[in-house]
């Protein structure tokens, strides 16, 4: 067994210590009775829920547990979220790897599926992952985040203007051409579909002075908004400025 090997299938048996039974409501299915108190063991019943012929309540009770897993996992400091993987591509040869989101290192779990079961998995992905998002306090995204991932820039005369970079890891940099300088920022970014919101960090003391000797200037903002359109953003706050996605 390889080192990934193991790694994932720890994650897949582990228990949270925060986890606890609930005494309060029960699920009626005798199925249900055992200890579901892992990903592994949550995975299983919830992809045969339907097979099993589950009521109403005992669904709702087996996604409330997933929620409860994900809480826990959390409180143990396992930050975790999970990507379907396979059909006709087939799965990789890792099935775990690590992510950054918002600067929060993230252990990205795969749940392998063939051509015709993908549906299996779905309903505990987007439970889980809505749970775990919501605890780390970072937005989920949506179908359009992937297109805003790249350059963007905006050159008007004596090479001024705006240069943006947006990363797949949520974090952006930001530039303020002033001819041969610049003005800098860089911090965390989301979009709400179309409209993209940066907010930057805040500049420590250190790198305050850092700045104030090279003559440069750091830029701070809250809630800058951009439309984006035919991979153009459109500046929604005072300034109206324009920048063109470059594609490389």
């Amino acid at each position: 067994m390889t080192k990934w090997e193991r790694e994932y299938n720890d994650i897949l048996s582990y228990i949270p210590k925060n986890i606890k039974i609930d005494s309060i409501n029960r699920p009626e299915s005798r199925f249900l009775k055992g200890k579901i108190n892992s990903i592994g063991s949550l995975k299983m019943y919830n992809n045969f829920r339907d097979g099993l012929k589950f009521s109403i309540e005992d669904k709702l009770w087996l996604e409330n547990r997933i929620r409860q897993i994900a809480t826990a996992l959390f409180l143990d400091g396992k930050k975790i979220l999970i990507t379907a993987v396979g059909g006709y591509s087939g799965c990789p040869e890792k099935m775990i790897d690590t992510i950054k989101l918002n600067n929060i290192e993230i252990t990205n779990l795969k749940f392998c599926h063939g051509c015709t079961d993908s549906y299996r998995d779905k309903n505990f992905i987007n439970i889980f992952n809505s749970k775990m998002y919501s605890l780390m306090e970072i937005e989920p995204p949506n179908g359009k985040t992937y297109r805003f991932y790249g350059k963007f820039i905006s050159y008007s005369k004596n090479n001024n203007g705006i240069e943006l970079i947006l990363t797949d890891d949520r974090t952006f940099k930001f530039w303020k051409r002033k001819g041969h300088g610049s003005d800098f920022t860089e911090g965390l970014w989301k979009n709400r579909n179309d409209t993209l919101i940066l907010n930057s960090n805040k500049l420590t003391l250190n790198d305050s002075l850092t700045f104030a000797l090279s003559n440069k200037k750091w830029i701070e903002f809250n809630d800058l908004k951009f439309r984006l359109k035919k991979q153009k953003l459109t500046e929604l706050n005072k300034g109206k400025r324009k920048l063109k996605k470059i594609v490389d």
